[in-house]
């Protein structure tokens, strides 16, 4: 399966925060939408990186000063180390990636632009249904019944 067949189905709705915006801002809008992640974007609208929960969770751990004083661009993965995935990439593929580099959430990129983001737990859940039907059609290979 590739990146494409799963952003059909999980759709391209990607929630993003400018990088100019405080902290607290994007803590809020990662529990409103219930995401673990934020695209961050430019003033210009472009990609300028990522943050995720566990970036906010190490400005807290650390004690640099408050949150609430805290920019987004201060926390985030910056466009210079974000990794990224296109929409061709077979699933299996991304996921060797996202687990290798210990990312939860990746941006995917198509024509230079943003067409979505994924999570593992949107492969793990595709992976499951992909191994249910497949196990629902080996079971009726072996038994000799098909559906109607």
């Amino acid at each position: 399966m590739k990146v494409r067949d799963l952003l059909k189905i999980k759709g391209d709705q990607v929630i993003t925060i400018n990088e100019e915006k405080e902290s607290v801002e994007a803590l809020a809008k990662l529990i409103h939408h219930g995401v673990g992640s934020l695209v961050v974007t430019a003033p210009d609208g472009s990609i300028s990186g990522i943050l995720s929960e566990r970036d906010i969770l190490r400005q807290v751990h650390a004690g640099n000063g408050s949150l609430a004083q805290c920019k987004v661009r201060k926390l985030m993965t910056p466009k210079d180390k974000l990794i990224v995935g296109t929409d061709d990439d077979d699933l299996d593929y991304v996921m060797t990636v996202m687990t290798n580099n210990r990312i939860r959430h990746l941006p995917i990129i198509k024509e230079g632009k943003l067409a979505g983001v994924i999570s593992i737990g949107d492969i793990v859940k595709s992976q499951l249904s992909a191994m249910k039907h497949e196990n629902k059609m080996l079971e009726n290979y072996i038994t000799g019944s098909y559906p109607a």
